[in-house]
């Protein structure tokens, strides 16, 4: 039996590391990551705000709100540079000109910790960072006491990052471009030997064409997964299908809701509860999941995550176990305030599939109450219109619904529901909350950036 023990990580060769886009979770995590590894860490961001705002705080890793040019004065051996930084910028330019090494974050983590470690690897369109955060709480429960990289905060641990002594490091990889200069999807770094797909759907549309193109990127990752490596997927999911049917090296484990008879484990929905079983098997290996998160589709999460634990050694019966303890993440239906009697609970979904499960979650969760789903959008294919046509379909779930379109983004929406709402202005949508006061048990808001000025509005307003 391997035993594995917290360490602190120290290098050979400290440098002094300069961080662009450091307010980003996943740019944060890697602050954290290499201050863990002996290296001096500062960052700057244009604004940062909770929970990385906090995060950062908490482990003195010191930044510097604005990207003001003259920071790259005080000669930093590296720079990382996050995918939110692009040519044009006057840091970046100086950066370039002044030939400072620099390399992107998902390149860095490989070379210094990843390649030493049996990397475990969350992908999909939906449901990574709360996947990648049942993961490690099942490998924390165990004992196995993981490394780990997550682009958000899990209420059960103290940090969106930490590296370990653990061979194993659970890592949300996001199909997302690298950098400025490295426009492969940031998965493409990690080289997992697990790797998790719970989902895919079109988005990006700042960098995927269609459907089809996202296709083949998550083709591009699976033929890095070596043969001895494991590939968990969700059965249901078409476009994982149909990817695979492109090519598969590895061993696959699959996951069915719908009762795929050639799936490998199954997950049922009965009296109330939620049920995972392995099929084709002559033992009976059913076993109910207790879990305080609602919704069918964090069921599924639930489920891919124990599936992924078990290829780690991890029993059937220790993951069952550990997630009745798993508390959820925060922005991830994360009930945060009152107003008055109205619950408000604040989600990343922002994109019409999230959306659309978010709403019938609290619907199948409260029943009989009245919900008010408010969207912001600020994604980039929200922004460009690429959902222009499933939002309000996803928003019609809901009793009542706002959605804030600020008036630069031209496209149109084509609302034929007189309870949804489409305004330009915070001030706006609070005309409608006050006239919608009395008719609403529950306040849903969603956006993939902070949610702290619309609720800072709502708490104004209450007072």
């Amino acid at each position: 039996m391997r035993i594995y023990y917290d360490v602190i990580y120290s290098s050979a060769n400290i440098m002094k590391i300069h961080i662009l886009g450091i307010g980003g979770t996943f740019m944060a995590g890697i602050a954290i990551i290499a201050k863990q590894l002996g290296h001096q860490v500062t960052g700057s961001d244009k604004n940062l705000y909770d929970p990385m705002k906090s995060v950062l705080e908490k482990e003195n890793i010191n930044f510097t709100e604005g990207y003001n040019p003259k920071i790259l004065d005080k000669k930093f051996d590296l720079v990382i540079v996050g995918n939110v930084m692009s040519r044009g910028m006057s840091i970046i330019e100086k950066l370039l000109e002044k030939k400072i090494k620099h390399i992107s974050g998902p390149q860095w983590l490989y070379e210094n910790v990843l390649c030493k470690k049996r990397v475990i690897a969350i992908s999909g369109t939906h449901g990574k960072t709360t996947t990648s955060s049942i993961i490690t709480w099942i490998l924390k429960y165990a004992k196995l006491n993981p490394s780990y990289l997550i682009g958000g905060q899990p209420v059960n641990l103290n940090s969106p990052a930490k590296l370990t002594a653990s061979e194993f490091f659970v890592i949300e990889a996001d199909e997302y471009d690298t950098s400025f200069f490295d426009k492969r999807s940031k998965y493409i770094h990690y080289h997992p030997d697990i790797l998790v797909i719970n989902n895919i759907e079109f988005d990006h549309a700042d960098i995927f064409e269609n459907i089809d193109a996202v296709i083949k990127n998550f083709h591009h990752l699976v033929r890095i997964v070596p043969r001895s490596g494991r590939i968990i997927y969700n059965r249901d999911d078409k476009n994982i299908i149909k990817m695979i049917e492109k090519g598969l090296w590895s061993k696959k484990v699959s996951l069915t809701s719908k009762g795929y008879k050639d799936s490998d484990w199954s997950l049922s929905h009965k009296d109330n509860s939620f049920y995972l079983k392995k099929i084709n098997t002559k033992l009976t290996h059913e076993k109910k999941i207790d879990s305080s998160l609602i919704g069918v589709h964090n069921y599924k999460n639930i489920s891919l995550a124990i599936l992924a634990s078990i290829q780690t050694g991890v029993s059937f019966a220790k993951c069952i176990e550990a997630i009745k303890e798993f508390k959820g993440v925060k922005r991830r239906m994360e009930a945060v305030e009152s107003k008055g009697d109205i619950k408000i609970y604040d989600d990343f979904a922002h994109h019409p599939t999230e959306i659309e499960s978010s709403i019938k979650s609290l619907k199948e969760n409260f029943k009989g109450k009245k919900i008010l789903s408010i969207c912001e959008i600020k994604s980039h294919s929200m922004i460009s219109g690429a959902h222009k046509k499933n939002l309000p379909i996803a928003l019609n779930n809901s009793h009542f619904s706002i959605l804030i379109k600020p008036p630069q983004y031209k496209w149109a929406i084509q609302n034929k529901n007189k309870n949804l709402y489409i305004v330009n202005s915070y001030s706006k949508a609070l005309e409608h909350i006050r006239n919608l006061e009395k008719k609403i048990d529950i306040i849903l808001l969603m956006s993939n950036k902070s949610t702290i000025d619309i609720r800072n509005y709502i708490k104004n307003e209450k007072s």
